[in-house]
């Protein structure tokens, strides 16, 4: 997909600085003018800057690869999590995961409600603090820049101790067979054990991860009862949700 494309293509400039337009074909197996196209595209949108014979980051190499990514699609995420908030209730249990996505649903989280919240994601944890009717657990680990969150081996015996009444996910990519993906083997074992002891998953997935391929695959579409995910949401990926039996929301 182009969007995933160009959406790859700018985070790969952002880790290197700079690239050469015929590096760039090689990367992502794309004609010269495809590439072109999408380096046009991306220096629109002020990520990047043309320079003789490529490319270079318009992004501070300091900025942490989380906060890139956050930059990217805010409205969309915005929805989604506004879309999730809907479907927690009073008294709930939940894991809410790292990501760009997860990262919003507390602040959305009206102030009457009163949920456990068991999370490595810094952003929820400062939000947390003053939302006095949520009670927090802050899973332990190394502080982990790029996805902005804490997360160590001792997180997954951590987890072990609790149950959830409902596991909020977020993946780095969701492929065309329905495989949930990520990008470490820490993650992968901190959400499947997050999702093997939820009584109700649902994923968080902007449309743009449709098609995103992986290192690893921590659980199959098929494993959530719900996805959400926003307008621009694929016929494919429609398809693939009635096969899977997990309901769609479009936020």
């Amino acid at each position: 997909m182009r969007e995933n494309r160009r959406k790859e293509m700018a985070d790969y400039i952002a880790r290197r600085q700079t690239a050469t337009m015929h590096e760039l074909c090689r990367v992502f197996g794309a004609s010269m003018n495809t590439v072109r196209a999408d380096v046009a595209f991306l220096a629109e949108t002020g990520a990047v800057e043309k320079v003789y014979g490529g490319v270079r980051s318009a992004m501070p190499p300091e900025i942490p690869l989380f906060d890139q990514r956050a930059q990217l699609r805010t409205d969309a995420k915005l929805l989604i999590a506004k879309a999730a908030v809907s479907f927690i209730e009073d008294g709930d249990t939940l894991f809410i995961d790292a990501g760009t996505t997860c990262m919003h649903l507390l602040d959305l989280l009206g102030d009457e409600m009163h949920v456990t919240v068991i999370t490595g994601n810094l952003h929820l944890i400062g939000q947390a603090y003053l939302k006095p009717n949520v009670e927090l657990i802050v899973l332990p680990g190394s502080v982990n820049r790029r996805t902005n969150s804490v997360s160590d081996v001792s997180t997954l015996e951590f987890l072990r101790r609790y149950h959830f009444i409902k596991a909020l996910m977020a993946t780095t990519g969701l492929s065309a067979d329905g495989q949930l993906n990520v990008s470490s083997y820490l993650d992968y074992e901190i959400k499947h054990r997050a999702i093997e002891q939820s009584e109700q998953r649902i994923l968080l997935c902007d449309s743009a991860k449709f098609g995103a391929a992986g290192l690893l695959s921590y659980a199959s579409l098929s494993d959530f009862s719900r996805l959400i995910t926003d307008a621009a949401c694929p016929n494919e990926l429609r398809k693939l949700c009635e096969q899977s039996g997990t309901a769609l929301t479009i936020a």
